[in-house]
């Protein structure tokens, strides 16, 4: 008994100790920014809504500011025999740009796509509300990518 309890204590401890860090977690330095986001165009409140919860824990003085646009597009992806949509696909195309503001020079600038489906309903009030839905994930998707897009950036001009 003495040495199960010795064996899982030993485990434990080096386990413990391995500095395993989940990239996603709170406390994460990964998708920590040291940038300012700004929203440079004129979206939907779902659009809104969603690059407000992805981009939370903003700084409000920062020697850096992420400029963001975002396009939305409803696409048909099945069209019935008499003309009626059934399946509808939202794209949300990003472009942004990391600028340093102590020079005002561009520093990294790329795209980021999300995209999700959905079907129509039988009323128009449950097909928008699937759309908003639909909507909502397409942004998260699409402005989730930008952090990890501007830390492998990042990364790529420290190993230089």
């Amino acid at each position: 008994m003495n040495k199960k309890i010795t064996l899982i204590s030993f485990l434990a401890f080096h386990l413990l100790q391995c500095g395993f860090e989940p990239i996603y977690s709170e406390n994460s330095q990964i998708i920590e920014s040291n940038y300012v986001p700004i929203q440079i165009s004129e979206n939907s409140y779902t659009v809104n809504k969603a690059f407000n919860a992805i981009f939370k824990n903003r700084k409000k003085q920062s020697d850096f500011q992420l400029r963001i646009s975002i396009r939305e597009e409803d696409l048909p992806v099945i069209t019935n025999t008499d003309g009626t949509i059934s399946k509808y696909r939202i794209d949300i195309t990003t472009n942004f740009v990391l600028i340093d503001t102590t020079s005002d020079k561009e520093i990294f600038t790329d795209y980021s796509k999300g995209f999700a489906q959905y079907d129509t309903q039988i009323n128009n009030y449950d097909t928008e509300l699937k759309r908003e839905e639909a909507k909502m994930i397409a942004t998260k998707k699409a402005l989730q990518l930008i952090p990890i897009k501007i830390q492998d950036f990042q990364s790529s001009q420290i190993e230089e």
